[in-house]
């Protein structure tokens, strides 16, 4: 066994060298974002936005949307944090882990490094010891930093010990998905399709948690995420999910080594298809390639929007009981006569819909910068390709996956309200009427994204940044007084209007599209100028 092993420290060294900045920036960003945000909700509480909040948590989109509520009679700073935050940075969390492994295993072997290594008196499994070992040591810091920064802050409700079980959670959690990106590192035949995986899963363990949320407390068990907010942190703090998900990590880790251990390298457990002997006239077309590319994980992402948006519809059946026994949606409904309870519901619905496509949007437009980066542009653009032309297949695709998206959701929630709750006052032209007034939103996070692959490729994470931004701005923004005004307006989403309580201003909606298509013509002549920058 100790052959399998051999030389691991040394790799371990090496992978941390090479993740000095790169993982050193996520921590900052988390930590940053996790503890800054502990002080605002620490002084909202007084506020008579409290009660507004409750209400609102307590709704099924939310509960869907967040995970359940705990400590409810007595709502505090910390119960009011854990229920708003936890969730999502743990998302975060879970994505810097996966990109994190990807990059140090099955990267590796594309890039030829792993071979090298392995020429070297190093151990069958040392490189995917080594990379779990960083991802370990990367989630310690991470939980420990995160923890001492929320306590650090002395709020009355969020004390030390439930602020360091927050940071376990995170560290936990982000070590279950670098051990379930291993196992698929181990599956998959290249590093496009081990993280294409490794989203799918992210994503399918969100759902089963908003699924068993609202309709199965076993369901949300089996989902790491349902599982790790048990844990009632600044409620309860109970430690038993953290080390349920401790043990369920161990064991993926050791289905990962297993396979690691009997593989090929540049090898997968599911090989790739054999392409075509001669390419069909469609993929010979700029689009057609853009579209071959990313065509797996785009249909994946419209699947799951239409299933959400069902998942949402579905529960319409019981929206009137929840909104008679709420105060606040009673409220809402009384200074909204005109719209019906399911109306003002999928107003919600179709807002936090759009936030979440978005993610979909950005994936397509950011793929040319991916190919680029792995050297696959270059060897495109050597023949007689133009790069407006070859840009333009990625920028086509990003634009129709932003429409696409709204369909499958306005298709979404439209089948399964018929199926629920047939008279409910919601025609499917309603219903894609207020999903596609998102677009031009949407095409502004695309011309940034273009804009920023064309004038300072190495900066288009930005553009995630700034996505992150709008969400959490537009989310909390949502509650009365917790926000000023202007912060959800530095977005493109603080513009669109909420149907039916907003009226459309044409307008605003065409200037956000004129916004769109200038930053997307200044990259495509960005693009067309600068060299191929490939790291």
């Amino acid at each position: 066994m100790g052959g399998y092993f051999a030389n691991t420290g040394r790799l371990v060294r090496l992978i941390l060298r090479r993740e000095r900045v790169m993982s050193a920036i996520w921590i900052i960003l988390l930590v940053l974002f996790s503890a800054s945000l502990a002080p605002g909700l620490g002084g909202m509480i007084e506020d008579e936005a409290r009660l507004a909040i409750i209400e609102m948590v307590e709704s099924p989109a939310m509960i869907a949307m967040m995970g359940p509520v705990y400590g409810i009679d007595d709502y505090t700073a910390g119960a009011m944090y854990s229920n708003m935050m936890l969730l999502w940075v743990i998302i975060a969390v879970a994505v810097m882990n996966i990109l994190l492994v990807v990059r140090h295993t099955r990267g590796d072997e594309e890039r030829g490094r792993t071979e090298v290594v392995r020429s070297l008196p190093t151990g069958r499994i040392a490189n995917l010891q080594a990379t779990m070992i960083t991802a370990f040591f990367v989630n310690i810091v991470l939980a420990l930093f995160t923890g001492l920064g929320i306590a650090m802050f002395q709020i009355e409700s969020m004390d030390l010990a439930g602020s360091m079980l927050f940071g376990t959670a995170l560290g936990v959690s982000g070590l279950f998905f670098a051990a379930v990106t291993a196992m698929f590192s181990q599956l998959a035949s290249s590093s496009r399709g081990a993280a294409g995986l490794s989203f799918v899963a992210l994503f399918v363990i969100y759902l089963m948690r908003a699924y068993g949320d609202i309709s199965s407390e076993a369901v949300s068990l089996a989902s790491p995420m349902g599982l790790i907010q048990r844990a009632q942190i600044y409620v309860e703090n109970y430690w038993w999910p953290v080390l349920v998900l401790l043990l369920e990590t161990l064991v993926v880790v050791a289905v990962a080594y297993v396979l690691n251990g009997i593989r090929d390298i540049d090898q997968g457990f599911i090989p790739s298809r054999p392409g075509r002997k001669n390419a069909s006239p469609f993929l010979r077309s700029s689009f057609g390639l853009a579209f071959r590319l990313s065509r797996n994980i785009l249909l994946a992402w419209i699947i799951a929007i239409f299933l959400l948006g069902a998942s949402y519809g579905s529960v319409l059946g019981d929206i009137e009981s929840f909104a008679s026994q709420s105060e606040f949606y009673s409220m809402m409904i009384v200074m909204n006569p005109d719209y019906s309870t399911s109306q003002m519901f999928m107003s919600m619905v179709i807002f936090i819909m759009a936030l979440i496509s978005v993610i979909a949007v950005l994936t397509a437009a950011m793929k040319i910068r991916g190919e680029e980066k792995d050297g696959c542009a270059e060897h495109v653009l050597s023949r007689a390709v133009s790069r407006v032309r070859y840009m333009s297949g990625y920028g086509i695709l990003a634009f129709a996956t932003s429409v696409l998206a709204q369909l499958a959701t306005a298709s979404g929630i439209y089948l399964a309200a018929q199926v629920v709750l047939p008279d409910a006052d919601l025609s499917f032209a309603y219903l894609l009427k207020a999903n596609l007034v998102f677009l031009p939103a949407m095409w502004v996070m695309i011309g940034i994204a273009i804009f920023l692959i064309g004038i300072l490729p190495k900066a288009t994470p930005v553009v995630w940044g700034y996505f992150g931004y709008s969400f959490f701005a537009a989310f909390i923004g949502r509650v009365p007084d917790l926000l000023p005004s202007w912060v959800f307006k530095t977005t493109p989403f603080g513009y669109i209007p909420q149907l039916p309580v907003d009226s459309i201003n044409y307008w605003t909606l065409a200037v956000l599209t004129v916004i769109a298509v200038v930053l997307t013509i200044a990259g495509f002549v960005c693009y067309r100028k600068r060299d191929m920058v490939s790291m």
